[in-house]
């Protein structure tokens, strides 16, 4: 009897397993357990961490996308201690008389540190900060320009339905004390319910609601005289989508809606690709996972057994793809079964 449960509980340890071996990007020594969004957390509750000692130092440099954008492209990995959040694509918009941020990173720290490089190019004060969706790698620097620049935060009103002063999101219990230090949650100043046009420092906007796609309310930031699209996870390329919050035909949907737009480059949420074939990728992809997985329906492949039969081959070299893929298959089965 003690044989069969010490078999068991090394089959289930095995397969637990088996999502992070051969990972080329996460390295974990001490997996104690996941949290909702896929990451590795040790406690429940983590105390503040003000600490002592200099701000990490994100060593961040801005590129320049188009003549008035410029943008920081973060680490293809997962959020760990080691990249300190950094992690996803942030931008900034050079208007007539100040900036405007496309998400604003995964820090206070990371905020603070993205404007001081961004103030070398031009002295101006952020009035604006625009975010993509709720994921918290994308909007924890907004209390930074909120409470240094005064800037309006516009952004999914999901943030403050799902997101309150005092709680802990993925990046406070993850991070060392000097990247996190000073980050506070805020809530947006503006939300919309539909897509929008505006313009701020003499910049024309569109900003388009995609609804539910990677997570439960994704928005774009279109810029029709530049020819710019700002699109967050609705797109990411070199590495694998984790579509743990989102559904496959939201983000085809999307991804037409981008299409749709007349533009010369894309920033992505993740991924360095800013030309016009920067969304490809994420065609290919969320194209195959739908093809593929509603073939394995309509021949009585199991739910159990559809991440055998769509593998995804073509993007097994891309990162994260050990860590991601098969999730996104197994969760592609359960909506496009009801399809």
């Amino acid at each position: 009897m003690k044989t069969k449960i010490i078999i068991l509980l090394s089959i289930i340890a095995f397969v637990i397993a088996m999502p992070f071996i051969f990972n080329k990007s996460v390295t974990i020594s001490d997996p104690h357990r996941l949290d909702v969004d896929g990451n590795f957390i040790l406690y429940e509750w983590v105390e503040a961490r003000d600490g002592q000692g200099p701000d990490w130092d994100y060593n961040l440099t801005p590129v320049q996308v188009s003549d008035r954008v410029w943008c920081f492209f973060g680490a293809m990995e997962m959020p760990t201690k080691e990249n300190a959040g950094n992690m996803s694509n942030s931008c900034y918009i050079k208007g007539d008389d100040s900036w405007i941020a496309w998400d604003s990173g995964p820090s206070y720290v990371f905020a603070k540190q993205a404007y001081e490089a961004m103030s070398k190019i031009a002295k101006l004060p952020v009035s604006t900060v625009i975010v993509s969706h709720e994921h918290d790698d994308h909007w924890l620097g907004n209390n930074y320009y909120k409470e240094v620049h005064g800037a309006e935060i516009m952004g999914p009103e999901s943030i403050n339905v799902n997101y309150h002063k005092g709680d802990q999101t993925r990046m406070v219990k993850a991070l060392y004390q000097n990247a996190i230090r000073k980050t506070e949650l805020v809530p947006v100043d503006k939300s919309f319910k539909e897509t929008v046009n505006f313009k701020i420092s003499g910049i024309d906007f569109e900003y388009v609601n995609v609804g539910y796609a990677h997570s439960e309310d994704d928005w774009f930031l279109y810029l029709p005289k530049d020819k710019v699209v700002l699109v967050a996870d609705v797109v990411m390329n070199g590495r694998v989508t984790s579509n743990r919050d989102g559904i496959i035909i939201g983000q085809l949907e999307a991804l037409k809606a981008i299409k749709a737009r007349d533009w010369n480059h894309l920033v992505p949420g993740h991924g360095f690709i800013t030309d016009k074939t920067a969304a490809d990728e994420a065609v290919r992809y969320f194209t195959l996972i739908k093809d593929e997985v509603l073939e394995g329906i309509e021949e009585g492949v199991r739910p159990d057994d559809i991440t055998k039969v769509v593998t995804l081959d073509e993007f097994r070299g891309k990162d994260l793809y050990y860590l991601l893929s098969s999730g996104n298959v197994y969760r592609a089965y359960e909506e496009l079964e009801m399809y």
